[in-house]
């Protein structure tokens, strides 16, 4: 068996970075997805058309030898859900996932050991695992669930993997949304896609990443009670009430 042969079932991955003015954080993003030792990944970044220096450290790695980065823009788009469909345009891999500036994976085999879920179950439409999220002046924390909740996402999306026939069924990220499209997605296909769950911490998010809802918690909120209704989603009240207590906290502020 030769080295193309051993790697014949393994899927096809492509990773996608979206950035926006992240010259101060979007290095350890783009060298923890180059560092990673699964065999067959693409990596496309995205950025908004940012200001700052952004676009020269992009062009800095894709341009080294070593780099896996194979397509990369710079240009102004209409937020985060436009960029995430760019890319999902672009996509070559069996799966895309999203690793977005600020966020990184927890580790070079963070990729490898995730898949290990999706060989025990070659027909799921998602892969996923555990985020570990840091705050300021606040305790971390690990989120990744092997259920499906009804008011939040099983894990953080920087840990949900795509296969390619999701938005064939389901249609891609929805412009209508901001900060929530990832959460307004996931409530077309929570109950009719295959899941498979992996008990590994794939990425680390903390809250300097580019793009975060985290800075907007009220406005983020907002958009999930627009999704609950658009969907009927019967746990609409328990976002109303993390709606009520971040608006609460931004006028104490």
């Amino acid at each position: 068996m030769n080295s193309t042969d051993k790697h014949v079932n393994t899927p096809t991955i492509t990773v996608v970075t979206i950035s926006f003015n992240a010259e101060k954080f979007i290095r350890k993003t783009l060298e923890s997805v180059i560092a990673q030792d699964y065999p067959r990944l693409e990596y496309l970044v995205i950025d908004g058309g940012s200001k700052d220096a952004t676009p020269t450290i992009i062009r800095e790695y894709a341009e080294k030898p070593e780099s896996r980065i194979s397509w990369w823009v710079s240009e102004k788009d209409s937020g985060v859900s436009e960029a995430f469909n760019k890319g999902i345009a672009r996509q070559i891999g069996d799966f895309i996932g999203y690793m977005n500036a600020g966020d990184y994976f927890a580790s070079p085999d963070a990729l490898s050991c995730l898949f290990r879920a999706y060989a025990t179950q070659p027909d799921a439409d998602i892969v996923y695992g555990k985020a570990r999220l840091t705050f300021e002046n606040a305790p971390e924390k690990i989120v990744g669930v092997p259920t499906r909740p009804l008011d939040k996402l099983p894990t953080a999306h920087q840990a949900m993997y795509y296969h390619r026939r999701v938005w064939e069924k389901y249609g891609t990220f929805s412009t209508d949304y901001r900060y929530a499209m990832d959460y307004e997605h996931y409530h077309r296909l929570r109950n009719t896609a295959k899941w498979a769950f992996s008990d590994t911490i794939v990425a680390e998010r903390p809250l300097t990443s580019a793009r975060n809802s985290f800075g907007n918690p009220s406005r983020t909120y907002r958009e999930y009670l627009k999704a609950d209704t658009q969907h009927n989603n019967p746990a609409a009240l328990l976002n109303l009430a993390k709606f009520l207590r971040d608006k609460m906290k931004e006028r104490l502020r």
